[in-house]
């Protein structure tokens, strides 16, 4: 009976745990019972000429995607957003790719260096792209994402979300990765509004020198997994 009730207990902290589905790619949160828990989560407002604070970060998978997700508060459909994503060896910290006054400033720990992906896109969900890291320079270009249904965002909602297949992030061995969500405005002129977790945001509109995303959540397991356990 002890046996009985220990594994019952297991089995109920495993199921809270573990990741109940696959997330529709619609703007909408479908919360935690699909996303599972917040990888990582910020209560520090942002840039207050903007009034939007980035509150939570979501990362689960299903058996071709990572999807990535972010509420927001106080979004609005003139912001643009990013994902900054840690995959794999061989980044870039370089200037945000869409040319606001942000850059990647991931630091080195061991298998971890720079974002290999940014995903970047319009609040408005008119347009999103995937940014990917060659070696010498970021393509994706002039791709929309949305029409295939790899990206949308809603105002308001204030939810922001993303998917790549599995075979595109081509994961490190360790699956395990790092992922920054960040908020910036309309114009190459705007400075980080927000992020999660927290980098210091701008505080004016046209900063005269870029703000850096240097606190990227990590470790975040690239498909999460969980780990197993054992009953005596």
């Amino acid at each position: 009976m002890r046996k009985l009730t220990l594994c019952a207990t297991i089995c109920a902290v495993a199921s809270s745990l573990a990741f109940g589905g696959t997330p529709t790619i619609d703007g909408t949160f479908d919360g935690e019972s699909v996303w599972g828990s917040a990888v990582a989560t910020n209560s520090n407002p942002g840039f207050s000429g903007a009034g939007a604070t980035a509150t939570a970060l979501y990362v689960t998978d299903d058996s071709n995607y990572v999807y990535f997700g972010a509420q927001v508060s106080g979004l609005a459909g003139w912001m643009s957003f990013g994902f900054a994503i840690d995959a794999r060896s061989g980044g870039s910290n370089s200037q945000d790719t869409w040319a606001r006054q942000i850059n990647f400033a991931f630091p080195s720990a061991g298998d971890f260096d720079a974002p290999e992906f940014v995903v970047r896109g319009n609040v408005n969900n008119s347009w999103t792209e995937r940014h990917e890291w060659t070696g010498s320079s970021w393509t994706g270009f002039g791709t929309n994402i949305n029409l295939s249904g790899d990206a949308a965002a809603n105002a308001s909602n204030g939810f922001v979300e993303c998917r790549i297949a599995k075979s595109v992030l081509n994961m490190r061995s360790s699956k395990q990765g790092r992922v920054e969500f960040y908020l910036s405005g309309d114009q190459n002129a705007h400075g980080l509004f927000t992020s999660v977790p927290y980098d210091t945001p701008c505080t004016d509109w046209n900063p005269s020198t870029p703000q850096q995303l240097t606190n990227p959540a990590s470790p975040v397991m690239l498909p999460v997994s969980l780990s197993s356990f054992a009953v005596e």
